[in-house]
This record gives structure tokens, sequence and C-alpha cells, in this order.
């Protein structure tokens, strides 16, 4: 097995050492223990619930089995019992001892035989019927008739039953009727006599017949004055069985012995059985000295729950072989871009970094390589740029040339045109800081790969010209035109040159950009305004930020002037739902409220207007009890300054304020609310004899109704209208007990009627007042 297991190591993985790591092998034994593990234990929870649940099934049908058993067998005995009672009771029975057979004896015989014979032939389970006098040295019997008792084979058994101390009507084995398989059911007579026995009427009872009219593998064995029936299957010999001519009874088992000294009617539980082994026994006892065993072997159980093991053994071992194939091709399949990354990394890195077997160690390696050469580049980055005409351009576009003449000596020295048309273009890079690629520093690297793509675009134009610079964390590009131009289709190009950077953008470097466009001018000193008008066109992101391209002319030209009213239902709607903690109702009526922000298409509005909103909000915290200080230490309203579009704007609200509101919230309740809710079931206490309203006690500590109400089901486990009646109905038991006001009396100074009083009373207490002051009193 160990070189079995050593052949199967080297295939699988000593093979893998020319194409993987260490960190592979790992990798693949981590998995395989991620996945063998909980299924083993998923198997095992299974084996050990299949157990269980197979073993009560087989005790219920061992129950089921035996209230069968029970219900046959009572009818058959009461029956024989019954019978019984009637022949002994029959007047000529009862005539002998009362002396009234004077004459003609064997004509009463003939006729007593007769009535026994029509009562034996009546039941197939009875064998014999005799009967005995101590008045007579007879006989009586179905089979023979009138016959001497010295001549009686059953002669020992009746002595016996006649020199019995105490002979009562029972089932028993008699010495000569239990060797032929019978058993007796004896009654004296004559019957209701208190005096010793003058006689005896007893039924002889076929046992080979009753068992067979029993289900199958059942016993009976008597117990003193009761009677035990044993149903014990798949036993090697039964309990009971005649040997030659001899019934045999083994000595009563312990567990029957446990059963028999029970007071109990019917239960169930573990002892030796028969053959000394665990076995489970059920019982029941009947009302008239009857108790039935079932007696289920624990080998027996534990045959029936083989297939149980089997398959789960099997399933445990198809689904472990499976978890560690996939697992093993898994990791395989999920190393293989690690591996090649490796590869491509020792091809470039050669020479440069030291190779290594351990994956880890060799990627720390690379790592420390290409922090020095970010290093490098960030030094290079800073010392190539700006360039002078980046400097100028950058001075332009942000208007700090206060005199047009430094502004026309300066485009003469740096080649800029004076009199010819520019349009700008600023580029900006959309959720930069939800980037998880990114640091929050690094906006002037974006900028300048930004610009680096629409260099390129431009180069690849031939009808495009102009000027490509980054600035504030954006990329300008200042596009220039001849005054030969016609100057309808500018607008156009600059459009479609503008749509060109931003699927490069998407496409090279997965950045989702836009681009705002101001308006044409012919001159360089109006540059200014043409940067500030598509700063402008960015702007209107926050209602229209479907758009990747925005141009300043058509977003104006669609502008619609209508009166416009601040929606403060919402805004209500939006700070109920925070108040109650329903966070995705927040988040609908948030939804709602920007959607019927954006038909105002005005940028101020809106962004005042969630400038109000978060006030709003800030207001209901500090209402709520909240410290205004520890609120506003968040800088709320500089981190809604810095959102541009209205998904950043709605995603702030969501994942940053909604979340800062909840924990706030549930800081500020943990501690006033305990204490406000102390103070109102304080109160309740303390004033249960008059109407207690829930306004009136939010009142009491400065709360809304229905924040109250939830916080009173939150802390006390019920709600406050229960809380009421219980101290009413505590204040009436004291009541009760220490005076002796009438109820009516009492139920007017709780604030109830006498029937509603007692209603709830027997609600709660589960007895009217008077019963209560009755028993308890």
């Amino acid at each position: 097995m160990t070189g079995w297991l050593k052949r199967g190591y080297r295939t699988l993985l000593a093979k893998q050492q020319g194409r993987g790591g260490k960190f592979l092998h790992r990798l693949i034994w981590i998995g395989c223990l991620s996945v063998v593990v909980p299924t083993l234990a998923a198997g095992l929870i299974y084996y050990r619930v299949a157990m269980e649940r197979e073993k009560n099934q087989i005790v219920d049908e061992s129950k089921s089995s035996l209230v069968v058993m029970k219900d046959r067998t009572e009818r058959m005995l009461q029956g024989m019992e019954k019978e019984s009672l009637e022949l002994a009771a029959d007047s000529m029975i009862t005539d002998l001892f009362a002396g009234r057979i004077v004459d003609q004896p064997v004509v009463w015989h003939l006729e007593l035989v007769n009535k026994i014979a029509l009562t034996k032939n009546a039941n197939d389970f009875i064998s014999e019927i005799y009967f005995y006098s101590n008045q007579e040295s007879l006989v009586l019997s179905n089979n023979y008739g009138s016959i001497e008792l010295n001549e009686y084979k059953y002669k020992q058994d009746i002595e016996q039953l006649m020199a019995a101390p105490s002979l009562t009507t029972q089932w028993m084995y008699l010495p000569d009727s239990q060797k032929e398989g019978l058993m007796s059911f004896v009654r004296k007579v004559p019957v209701g006599s208190r005096s010793e026995a003058q006689g005896v009427l007893v039924f002889q009872i076929d046992m080979s017949a009753m068992i067979r009219f029993l289900p199958q593998d059942t016993s009976v064995m008597p117990m003193g004055k009761e009677l035990v029936f044993v149903s014990y299957p798949h036993r090697v010999k039964p309990l009971t069985e005649k040997t030659g001519e001899r019934l045999e009874t083994p000595g009563p088992l312990p567990g029957i012995r446990s059963i028999m000294d029970s007071s109990e009617g019917v239960g169930s539980f573990y002892e030796a059985g028969p053959d000394g082994k665990q076995a489970h026994y059920s019982f029941m006892k009947s009302m008239f000295g009857r108790t039935y065993v079932s007696i289920i072997p624990e080998e027996l159980i534990s045959d029936r729950l083989v297939w149980i093991r089997v398959i789960t053994l099997l399933t445990l071992l198809f689904f472990v072989l499976l978890a560690v194939i996939f697992t093993y091709f898994s990791t395989k399949r999920a190393y293989s871009p690690i591996e090649q990354l490796i590869k491509h990394s020792k091809s470039l890195g050669a020479g440069r970094v030291q190779s290594s077997e351990n994956e880890f160690d060799y990627i720390r390696t690379c790592l420390d390589y290409l922090s020095k050469e970010t290093q490098r580049f960030g030094k290079y980055v800073e010392k190539i740029q700006p360039t002078l005409r980046e400097r100028c351009l950058q001075q332009l576009v942000s208007g700090d040339y206060r005199w047009s003449g430094s502004l026309i000596q300066d485009c003469e020295a740096y080649g800029l045109a004076v009199k010819t048309s520019y349009v700008v273009m600023v580029v900006e890079v959309e959720n930069v800081i939800r980037e998880t690629r990114f640091l929050p520093g690094d906006q002037p690297i974006i900028a300048f790969a930004v610009a680096n793509v629409i260099q390129e675009l431009m180069d690849k134009n031939a009808d495009l010209q102009g000027y490509v610079f980054p600035f504030q964390g954006r990329g300008i590009g200042l596009l220039q035109w001849d005054e030969a131009a016609e100057q309808e289709k500018l607008p156009r190009r600059t459009i479609e040159f503008a749509q060109s950077v931003c699927d490069s953008l998407s496409s090279f470097l997965s950045f989702e950009a836009s681009v705002g466009i101001g308006r044409c001018y012919s001159h360089i000193a109006d540059v200014p305004v043409s940067y500030k008008e598509a700063e402008v066109a960015l702007q209107y992101r926050i209602y229209q930020d479907t758009a990747s391209v925005l141009y300043i002319e058509d977003l104006e030209n669609s502008k619609t002037r209508a009166i416009f009213r601040y929606p403060r239902e919402l805004e209500g709607a939006l700070v109920d739902s925070l108040s109650k903690g329903e966070i995705e109702h927040a988040g609908q009526a948030l939804e709602q409220f920007t959607k019927l922000l954006q038909h105002s298409q005005s940028y101020h509005f809106i962004r005042q207007s969630y400038s109000v909103l978060l006030s709003a909000i800030i207001t209901s915290m500090e209402k709520q009890g909240g410290n205004i200080l520890d609120i506003l230490e968040h800088n709320l309203f500089g981190q809604l300054e810095s959102k541009q579009t209205s998904r950043d704007i709605i995603d702030w609200f969501k994942d940053v304020l909604f979340p800062l509101h909840q924990r706030l919230m549930s800081d500020l309740l943990n501690k006033a609310g305990l204490s406000a809710i102390r103070q109102i079931c304080q109160h309740i206490q303390d004033h249960c004899t008059e109407d207690l309203t829930l306004v009136q006690c939010a009142e009491l500590v400065g709360m809304s109704p229905s924040y109250v109400s939830r916080l009173f089901k939150k802390e006390m486990g019920i709600n406050f209208l229960d809380y009421v009646v219980a101290c009413k109905v505590e204040e009436a038991k004291r009541l009760l007990l220490e005076t002796d006001r009438s109820i009516s009396e009492i139920a007017a100074g709780i604030g109830y009627s006498e029937r509603n009083l007692t209603r709830i009373f027997q609600r709660l207490v589960q007895m009217t007042p008077g019963m209560f002051r009755t028993t308890y009193r």
C-alpha cells in the first residue's frame, strides 16, 4: 500500500516539478482537505440521522404490531372469560350450591354437560371444559361427560386447585394440562361467594391454536395472576415451546420482570434479551391484568441498518473521489494563469530577477524589482513634466492670464496660433476612488495615461491638430482648426473624436471616462471660456449619466425651463424609513428622489437638493439623540461635494451615509433606548389602576409613539398593550388576595368592567377571579 501511494504521489505531483512549484502542491492538498473534511463530516451526520430514523421506524413498527396483538388477544380472551362467567353463573350451577338439586342428578348432569359442550363448540380455541364441585366426586366434561374424579386424567390439577388457599379467577398453567400444551382459565364457584371455593369451572385452551391466531413469533407466559404475551421476532427458538409432551416456559427475563414491576401502562427501554444480548423492549398493559411485550434484538436492528452503512460508505467514497479529482483539475486550471505569469516573468526578467522554485519568493522578488522601477519611473515623470508649453496651456485654461499682452507674447514664444478656431475637451475618468487597483494619490498618473491615449489618437487622425496635456487629474485636449474649416462640422467632428477617446480608454485601459466639450471660439483668449463650458458640460452628469460625451451646446439647447418644487414628501419618506431601520425602503425613496430631481435639469438645484436632503438626515439623527459634533466629524458635506454623477451620489448615500446612520442610531439606542423602556415599565407598574396609552408613555420619554412601540417590543419581548394588561392582572391578583373588595370593585379600580376582567383573567390565569381568590387566599 505504501509503495502504491508513493507511485501515485510521483504520478500526480512529482511530475509537475517542471511545470509548477511547491505552492501548487500545497494548494492541491489544501483544496482536497477543504473538500474532503466537510464531505466526511456531512456523511457522518447523514449516517447518524439515517441510523436514528431507521431505528425509530423499527421501534414504531414494533409498537404497531404490539397494538394489533393486544387488540386481537383482548377480544379473544375477554370472549372466553365472558363465556366462563355466563356458564358459572348459570342457574343449574347456582342451584347445585343452593341445595335445590335433590333428585334426578343424572338429568342435571346431562343438561350441564350439554351446556358445557355447547360453550366449547362455540369457540375453536377451547380444547375442553370441565366442572367439579366438592359436593360430588364427579367431574363433568365435554369430552368425557360425567366421570369419577379418581378416573379423570386431570385429577392432580383439580386437587391442586381445590387445595389452593385463596383460589381466584385467573389464567395459569396446571401441571397435567401443561404437558398437553394446554393453558387453563380457572374460575371458582359459586360465583360471588366470599367463602372458600366449593368447586371449579376450568376452560382448557389449546395454546397451539391460540398462538396461530396471534401474530407470528408470539409466546404466552403466565406471571402469577397476570398473563404476559411476548412477541420476539427472528429468534432461534420460541420463548415457550412444546418439547415432547411438555410445554416448556423459561423463567422470567429481567426485562419482563422490570415491566411487571413498573406502574406505567405503556413504555419502552433497552435490557438484556432472552439470549443475554441487548434488546429493545416495548410493552402495553391492559386494564384486565394482561401485559403485551415486544422484544426486538439489537442484532436485528443492526442487520436492518447494514444497507445504510454500505450506501453511506459508497456515497462518501464516490463524493470524496469526485471532490479530489475536481479539486485537482480545478486547482491546476486556477494555477495555470499564475504558472504562465511566472514563466513570462522569468523570460522578461532573465538576468535581472533571480529564479526560485518557491513561487512566493519569486513573486516577492519580482514585486521588489517592480517597486524599484516604479520609483525610478516616478522620478523620471517628475523631471519631464510639465514642459514649458504645457505650463503655458495650463495657465491659459485656468484663466491666469489677466493681461492679453503677456498671453500673445507667450503664444509667439511657444508657437501657439492666436487667431484660429479652438475647442476644449475635458476627459475625466469615472469612479477612480472605487477602483481597487488605484490609490487616492494616483490621479496624476491616470491623467498622464489619458493624455497619452488622446495624443496617440490625435496623431492617427490627419485632420486633427492640437495640444494634449494633463491638468488637475484630467486629460485636456485643445483641438485646433484652420480658419477655412466649416464651422458647422467642427462640433460633430469633435464629438466623434471624443467618443473614440472613450472607446479606446475602455478597451485598452479599462477606464470608464466622460468627456465634456465646450464651444468653438476663433481666438486663443477665449480658450478659458471653452474650458469652463466643458467643465459645465461634465456637471450635467448629475442628471444625465447615460451619455459619455457631453457637448455644452446640445445640453443647453435641450434644457427646459419649468416650475419645479423640492420633493419634500420623498425626503420625509426617506428620513422616516431610516429612522425605522428600513434601509431597502430608504434606498427606493432615494432612487425616486433622484429621478424626480433629474427632471429639473438644473445642476445647482440638484446639488443643493442633495445638500438639503443630507441636512434633513442629520437633523433627524440629532432629534433622535445623536451628538451633532460626532455626526459632522465625518465631513459628510465635503464627501457629498466630491461626487460628480448621480450614480456616485446614490452609491455614497447607500454605502456611506445609510450605514453610518444605522451605526450611530444603533449605538444610541443601546444606551438610551433601554433606559427609556425601563422608565415606561416603572410608570405602568406605578399607575396600572389608571388609563394608560402609548401616546402618553411616549410623551413621558420624549419619543414618538411608533418608535416607542418598536423599541418596547424589541426590549421586552411583548407589545405595549399586553404588558399593560399583565400589570393590571397582577394588581387584580394582589387586591383579590389582600383585600375583601368585591370583584366588580376591583375591576372598576383597575379600569375594567367585571365582565372584561373575568375574560382577561381566564385567558391569562386559566381561572376566574373568584376561583383564584378561593384557591390561593
